[in-house]
């Protein structure tokens, strides 16, 4: 049992902290953005800081659509990383909204 508190700081370590941050800071510009409440505007950035936090180094993989391949030196490096995480928390409540609207409209459906 003395694994205990050094896995929790494996897990939740200073770039788990950065990549919920700027998750945290892609939510904040959207909620800016669309100008809504407080009360939206603080889960939408709950909402991509735990997506991006989630998400975590996966996020240039996930994004490689949009932004393409990165060379592989760059890839796993801290800035990508941070800017990744920015537009996971940029783009998170956008697509799971759809998600589960999708979900919403196949069960109501009855697929």
């Amino acid at each position: 049992m003395s694994d205990g508190p050094r896995l929790f700081w494996e897990i939740f370590n200073e770039r788990g902290a950065l990549l919920a941050f700027f998750g945290a800071l892609g939510g904040a510009v959207r909620s800016a953005t669309l100008k809504t409440g407080w009360k939206e505007g603080l889960r939408v950035v709950f909402i991509g800081s735990g997506t991006s936090f989630g998400v975590g180094v996966l996020a240039p993989l996930l994004l490689r659509p949009w932004i393409g391949d990165l060379p592989e030196e760059m890839s796993g490096a801290l800035g990508t990383l941070c800017a990744a995480s920015f537009l996971v928390g940029l783009i998170a409540v956008t697509l799971i909204e759809r998600f589960i609207d999708k979900k919403v409209e196949e069960s109501a459906d009855g697929k």
